[in-house]
């Protein structure tokens, strides 16, 4: 019965990524433990970590998958188990799902530190589990070997750090990194275990997912809330300054204006556009409405300015969900190619 404990050195640095490209590739049956959710999704009347459903549906999982997660918020998790009670559930939860498993790959909250209060943190969670810890980096050269070198000091003689992937490697930076951070690693006894690429169809989302995120109202297209955002447009020009402009018409992108720009809207209704966001809480023309549903182009309408708008949108960070079968192929070659499989899973 093997277990390894997923981390990362910062928020959103790809600990599921990396955790699914393992178990996708292990000739093992698998088990998945978060016990601390941090991407909360309602589903079925139920609420669920959506890291969690992902493992479910992608790996074949049972239920059990789902309710092992003790909860979202700090506060309440404290305000059912004393820190006793706490270790516990943490541990017979651990148990419950190992002991049907191979391998159990149990992925922490956000990042390496968080939940510490709670014991939940990635070190006492590998502790508490027997578990080996596989940190996942990303950032540039300094920011990497800092984080890192940091938490493997604070893993000694506590938890057993298996090594580092480096995660969202540019194409730019990857020779950089490879010859700049093994000598260091090395020299401090911590393995590097592969390096993954950026790859931008992993961090494309789709309207829904910015929807969500803005909290926006949707004023038509629905049934477009699937089309998938690859670039962000501010719509700052005229519509004829615009359809000079050849970004105008790239492919998958979300506009992001006022209401009152009726002209620019009209033209980028278009079968490339794959969704509006209107700003200022200014409605648009009731033809522009029927316009959108009719083309399955979300529009959607916000309280914020055209300018905190943009910057909110681009902040947003797609979240691989269940049904994303592309994502599943690209993560399990690439782990596949890129990861020392034969050293994570000995």
């Amino acid at each position: 019965m093997k277990s390894l404990t997923i981390t990362s050195s910062r928020t959103a640095a790809g600990k599921t990524t990396v955790g699914l490209g393992i178990a996708l590739n292990a000739n093992m049956k698998c088990g998945f433990y978060k016990p601390y959710g941090d991407h909360l999704v309602y589903s079925k009347k139920s609420l669920h970590d959506l890291d969690a459903m992902v493992y479910q549906n992608w790996l074949g999982m049972d239920k059990s998958v789902l309710e092992s997660t003790l909860g979202f918020d700090a506060d309440n998790i404290m305000s059912r188990w004393n820190s006793k009670e706490l270790d516990n559930v943490l541990k017979r939860n651990y148990q419950a799902i190992a002991s049907k498993h191979d391998l159990t790959i149990v992925e922490t909250a956000r990042n390496y530190s968080f939940g510490g209060h709670m014991d939940m943190d990635s070190i006492s969670l590998a502790q508490k589990f027997d578990s080996e810890l596989i940190l996942v980096a990303e950032g540039d050269v300094p920011l990497i070997l800092d984080k890192v070198l940091a938490i493997s000091k604070s893993t000694e003689n506590i938890a057993k750090l298996k090594g580092i992937v480096i995660n969202k490697v540019s194409e730019e930076d990857w020779d950089k990194v490879k010859i700049e951070v093994p000598p260091v690693l090395e020299r401090k006894g911590i393995r590097l275990l592969g390096m993954l690429p950026r790859r931008a169809e992993l961090e494309w989302g789709d309207m829904r997912l910015v929807l969500e995120k803005l909290n926006a109202k949707l004023i038509a297209g629905g049934d477009g809330v699937g089309n998938v955002v690859k670039t962000v447009q501010v719509g700052a020009l005229s519509a004829e300054q615009a359809m000079r402009m050849p970004e105008f018409f790239r492919e998958n992108k979300v506009l992001i204006t006022g209401g009152d720009r009726v002209d620019l809207i009209f033209a980028c209704l278009a079968p490339e556009t794959a969704g509006i966001v209107l700003t200022n809480n200014i409605l648009p023309h009731p033809k522009v409405i029927a316009k959108g549903d009719d083309m399955n182009i979300p529009i959607i309408s916000v309280p914020m300015d055209t300018y905190t708008t943009a910057k909110a949108v681009e902040k947003i960070i797609a979240e691989i969900s269940p049904g994303e079968t592309d994502k599943k192929e690209l993560i399990k070659n690439m782990a596949k190619k890129e990861l020392d499989l034969d050293a994570i899973l000995a």
